[in-house]
């Protein structure tokens, strides 16, 4: 099993970028935030030295295979203090998945933060998820490359007084990311896709028969995550109909810092 450094590395060859999508990273087809994480760190091979994520927002296309995927990486405004970045994923003719994103330099301006993490335990104190899981069950694949504790454990069917709401401390295994802000600001975007989903799942009184891929993404970048190995995902689903169900959620650091915040709308496919 790889990692997520190594899974999104982006290759320059030819005066182009690429990369190679790895099922590891499956769920229904490659994971949204997977390939979001691919683009970002193609940003990270044209943004100016010094400069880190501010804000990423995307549209998910087409599902493309678990093969080899084109990048294409072009800046449209390049200012003193902050760059605007266009990238578009293709394998073959087919456009795969569009985004933008700013990042800046600029450190200077106020500090404020009114946002509360919520009072929850340190990772430490809680248990892995797979003490939950009945006897023998695995993980599904793509949670191999994370150690999972859940502040509070739901399974399908209990009631939750929270509703379609989650808070889970979550590492992923083997990830160093070396001072490179593009590459940190990945974990947030994988997180922000993936949990919307099984946090609605798990507010239902049964199995839904039907699946919600996410049409779009949309982080906002607050902090450095750096010093924090585990990052907390409190996540919320808490709006569904006329065919669409949304989420999102905040990325908090060990040290209580708010790292991103974020969200998509997923569409009901089935049932």
């Amino acid at each position: 099993m790889g990692s997520l450094v190594e899974d999104t590395s982006v290759v320059a060859q030819g005066g182009r970028l690429s990369a190679s999508l790895s099922e590891d990273w499956g769920i229904w087809g490659p994971n949204g935030g997977y390939l979001a994480s691919i683009a970002m760190r193609a940003v990270g091979t044209v943004a100016p030295p010094g400069h880190r994520p501010a804000t990423f927002s995307c549209q998910y296309l087409s599902s493309p295979r678990f093969e080899h995927i084109d990048l294409d990486v072009s800046p449209v405004r390049r200012g003193r203090s902050a760059w605007c970045v266009n990238i578009a994923l293709t394998q073959g003719d087919k456009l795969c998945l569009q985004a933008q994103v700013w990042t800046t330099d600029r450190l200077a301006g106020p500090r404020r933060t009114d946002a509360k993490m919520p009072d929850v335990p340190p990772p430490s104190d809680l248990r892995p998820i797979e003490t939950y899981l009945p006897r023998g069950q695995p993980k599904h694949p793509f949670w191999a490359h994370y150690e999972s504790r859940p502040v509070r454990f739901h399974r399908l069917g209990e009631p939750n007084r929270d509703g379609a709401r989650s808070r889970t401390w979550q590492r992923l295994i083997d990830f160093d990311a070396k001072g490179d802000p593009f590459l940190d600001a990945a974990r947030s975007l994988v997180l922000i896709d993936t949990m919307p989903w099984p946090t609605f799942h798990h507010a239902l009184p049964e199995a839904p028969t039907y699946t919600a891929p996410s049409l779009d993404l949309t982080v906002w970048f607050h902090e450095s995550a750096m010093e924090s190995a585990w990052l907390l995902a409190d996540s919320h689903a808490d709006q569904a109909g006329l065919g669409l169900i949304h989420g999102g959620g905040r990325i908090w650091s060990e040290q209580r810092r708010l790292i991103a915040t974020g969200g998509s709308q997923l569409l009901v496919i089935g049932g």
